[in-house]
């Protein structure tokens, strides 16, 4: 019987797991796009969002803001994330350091899940990584870190 239960548990399990993407998986698979064409990186993760899909015209401009940035920067190394922040149960922040030649940029991943899905709320990349290490230095000089 005890055998019964526990496979019935793990079976509820797989489906209430199956087709929810984590957010890791999703930030993984944008960046593997990534590493080979922009363009897809950013189709795939706009598409989780069918609002943010729509949109064709934003999702152009960040295209074409972030080809502008790769045509700068150099040659792309990679990522790796800096932190993650959880909000409740339905929003997720996550921080990545994304590596070119010449310096980095930072992207912010907003994730939000209205029912059992996760998707894309908000994306922001900028290259404005010095400032903040500037005042996270001058913050910890001041507390005497």
């Amino acid at each position: 019987m005890k055998k019964l239960i526990l496979f019935f548990g793990l079976i509820f399990m797989m489906h209430v797991s199956y087709g929810q993407e984590s957010t890791d998986a999703m930030t993984a698979e944008f960046f593997k796009k990534y590493e080979k064409d922009t363009n897809a990186a950013f189709d795939y993760i706009f598409g989780t969002n069918k609002w943010m899909g729509e949109n064709k015209d934003g999702t152009e401009k960040v295209k074409f803001q972030i080809r502008e940035y790769a045509n700068l920067m150099g040659q792309y190394i990679g990522f790796e994330k800096l932190t993650e922040k959880s909000l409740g149960e339905s929003l997720k922040v996550s921080i990545y350091l994304v590596k070119y030649d010449r310096q980095p940029l930072r992207f912010i991943f907003k994730y939000y899940k209205a029912k059992d899905k996760w998707m894309l709320f908000n994306l922001k990349f900028d290259d404005k990584i010095d400032d903040e290490l500037d005042e996270i230095m001058k913050y910890d000089y001041l507390n005497g870190n």
